[in-house]
């Protein structure tokens, strides 16, 4: 038997709908998909009077009555793998033809929620190298900034995923993330005189940049999320800042060794 509507009764709709919510958030979904998804998923088991509030950290489900169920999830961590959203996203659309259990599914949504992504750090770091290279080439850079670009973007990624098996902030992250691109930049074109800076440098940043955060953030602010759309939006900011203050604080030591910064 699966999950047809008016088989679960309100805590498995609950628990259901909290575990496709967590999912949905913690691998990049913006708050606005998540609020519906989960409201259309309670509303298709008859239960009308759920309401939802959702933010980047925290998801809440309940209803107005003091005696009611509610329950909270707190969002710790969030990155993003579009695949497991397309797999919920399946889900939600096609509960009454879904051939699980309602424990199965459970299983199946807990299972997603912790799923590795596709691809492996090394991929990224590859992906990291390239598209660095391309970018200083579409800036108009030569073949010796692509090469830079290319070992400049690909071992900051490498730093990027070192350190995150320490767990630091995000800050700290992308601080430390910038300052290597400005240190290895600069290094590139002291020892190869024919390297630019500037398309090296953004060249390298451009895989960093926190693009999907900022788009999530005016999603939620079009879809009428200003909570959520302000702190996605600070995040994407803060994060940019991060990489800058690195980078300036690389330039900035360079610069009081003696060499120029700029050719």
């Amino acid at each position: 038997m699966g999950l047809e509507a008016g088989s679960l009764n309100r805590e498995q709709t609950l628990h259901l709908a909290l575990a496709m919510g967590k999912a949905l958030l913690k691998n990049g979904a913006e708050t606005s998909r998540v609020e519906d998804t989960i409201s259309r998923f309670c509303h298709m088991h008859g239960y009308h009077d759920i309401n939802v509030f959702v933010t980047p950290t925290v998801i809440i489900l309940g209803d107005e009555t003091s005696d009611g169920s509610t329950i909270i999830s707190r969002i710790r961590s969030r990155s993003t793998n579009l695949n497991v959203i397309s797999e919920v996203n399946d889900f939600s659309y096609n509960v009454n033809s879904w051939p699980l259990t309602y424990q199965q599914t459970l299983d199946y949504l807990d299972g997603l929620l912790h799923k590795a992504p596709p691809y492996g750090e090394w991929s990224v770091c590859t992906a990291s190298a390239v598209s660095s290279a391309a970018f200083s080439m579409m800036l108009g850079g030569n073949a010796h900034d692509f090469i830079a670009a290319f070992i400049t973007g690909g071992l900051s990624m490498v730093l990027l995923k070192q350190l995150g098996g320490y767990r630091p902030s995000a800050f700290w992250e992308n601080a430390l993330s910038g300052a290597a691109i400005g240190a290895l930049a600069i290094m590139c074109c002291e020892m190869d005189g024919e390297c630019t800076r500037t398309n090296i440098i953004v060249g390298a940043l451009m895989p960093f940049l926190p693009g999907v955060a900022f788009t999530n953030g005016l999603r939620d602010y079009m879809a009428g999320d200003l909570m959520s759309g302000n702190a996605r939006i600070a995040e994407a900011m803060l994060f940019a800042t991060s990489i800058a203050i690195g980078l300036a604080f690389s330039l900035l030591i360079w610069h009081h060794w003696g060499w120029k910064l700029w050719a």
